[in-house]
């Protein structure tokens, strides 16, 4: 019988690597397990015992981090940190996978996006993949997430925006295929036929004298949401085509840094904790508003930034608002103890506010963030308010207004005890597993009376 393994594949920031490395952890309890992801990530495998293999240098890893020059809010940055984080990745993926087959080694991707640095190889060799999807906007086909988010944040905006920017918008996300060039020029190298858009197979069908692109055939044979299911509503899964599992939270160790937070927080009271994700250089604009906002609640401030060390020592201290600077912190012993989560609305840190039971303010900027502030809004875990409109005197307010309120604190509390009740990471794994055991099944059942094998 071949031998099986599990290989994670994985890209982005830290908060995309987490929760494959969080499930990839527990698998290897059961069965061999491999991480690849960029040489950046390998000290957080080898930390916690995950096999790794590198599909990418620290050096495009490092290129490809958010910044004022190379932001994700622009077509050409997206471009460029696909490229750096993924489009780079597709050989040595490739490569690796490739070497697997030919050892006749039986195995199961396990990666997040359709533009995974596993996906071609996958469909060169048939390997079975599984997709996770880490928030309820990041499921593909799921507009009623955009019109959701949109709607939420324009509903005092002009006519044309709700009827004509929107609708444009979600034509938009429909059918455009933004690195469709550039992963074309990825399979080419790999000898794979280009893929087209959705716009150009809707062309196709009127058109007889042009080339039809083809669409990549991939054996799927499950897709994991990162969430729990009442997380992403409003959400159509009648097809059942998307199995919830909840948050996967990351096992963390105990370091002697708790013992300097429990002093600080000793010290001066429940802070205030400030993050803008790990994947963010430009970090001036939040922490500006840091001290204003500390001081119009009476709170200290906690930092916690893997590159803002910078820009908190350019920070002008004062004598009234403690604060501290952390370059990372253990949020499941920290947030219990704080006041509030400030953050970019990333769903892990989400998820980590909410476990902790307190509320939240989410400063959003692109990608999946406005949808899950809307999603804070919408089931009364906190705030969010757009850079632009981010100053001391409207997040005061806004987190007055939530600790004032009995019905947020009943929400949080509900809520917080939903996720405190769920296991994320071993629901993935029972689901992971129950597939492989499925393979098992059928490969006894087909080599029974095979007098070769």
């Amino acid at each position: 019988m071949k031998k099986q393994e599990v290989l994670f594949v994985a890209f982005g920031s830290l908060g995309d690597v987490y929760p494959l490395l969080a499930i990839a952890k527990k698998m290897s309890s059961r069965i061999p397990t491999t991480l690849l992801a960029n040489e950046y990530f390998r000290s957080y495998a080898e930390d916690i015992g995950v096999d790794f293999y590198p599909i990418g240098s620290t050096e495009d890893q490092l290129r490809a981090r958010e910044s004022a020059d190379l932001s994700g809010e622009t077509r050409e940055g997206r471009k460029e940190r696909y490229e750096n984080v993924i489009g780079k990745s597709y050989k040595a993926a490739y490569s690796y996978i490739s070497e697997k087959v030919q050892q006749g080694i039986k195995f199961l991707v396990v990666t997040h996006g359709n533009l995974s640095p596993a996906v071609l190889a996958c469909e060169a060799f048939d390997i079975p993949i599984i997709y996770t999807h880490y928030a309820p906007s990041q499921i593909p086909a799921n507009y009623e997430d955009a019109i959701l988010c949109a709607s939420f944040y324009s509903d005092r905006s002009p006519w044309w925006i709700r009827h004509v920017t929107i609708p444009m918008q979600f034509m938009k996300l429909r059918f455009s295929f933004e690195v469709k060039d550039q992963l074309n020029a990825h399979r080419k190298e790999l000898g794979l036929a280009p893929v087209a858009s959705s716009w150009d197979h809707f062309i196709q069908k009127f058109s007889f004298r042009r080339e039809k692109a083809i669409v990549p055939k991939m054996n799927v044979p499950a897709e994991i949401v990162l969430t729990p299911q009442w997380f992403s509503e409003p959400f159509d899964n009648r097809s059942g085509k998307y199995t919830f599992v909840g948050f996967p939270f990351i096992e963390e160790i105990e370091g002697e840094q708790e013992t300097f937070v429990d002093s600080f927080i000793r010290a001066h009271g429940k802070p205030i904790v400030f993050t803008p994700g790990t994947a963010v250089e430009d970090v001036e604009a939040l922490i500006e508003e840091m001290i204003p906002i500390c001081r119009k609640l009476g709170s200290p401030g906690i930092f916690c930034a893997k590159h803002g060390r910078t820009a908190f020592d350019k920070l002008t201290k004062v004598n009234d608002v403690a604060l501290l600077y952390l370059e990372h912190a253990k949020f499941s012993h920290l947030l219990p103890q704080s006041r509030c989560l400030i953050h970019h609305g990333g769903i892990g840190t989400l998820a980590q506010a909410l476990r902790a039971g307190i509320p939240q303010i989410v400063r959003p900027r692109m990608y999946d963030q406005p949808a899950n502030g809307v999603r804070v809004m919408m089931f009364g875990l906190g705030g969010s308010v757009f850079p632009e409109d981010f100053f001391a005197d409207r997040v005061a307010d806004i987190l007055l207004h939530i600790e004032g309120s009995q019905q947020h604190q009943e929400m949080i509390a509900y809520y917080s005890n939903l996720v405190r009740n769920e296991n994320g990471v071993e629901n993935a794994c029972e689901l992971i597993t129950s597939f492989l055991n499925k393979e098992l099944n059928k490969n006894a059942e087909s080599t029974e009376g095979c007098p070769a094998y």
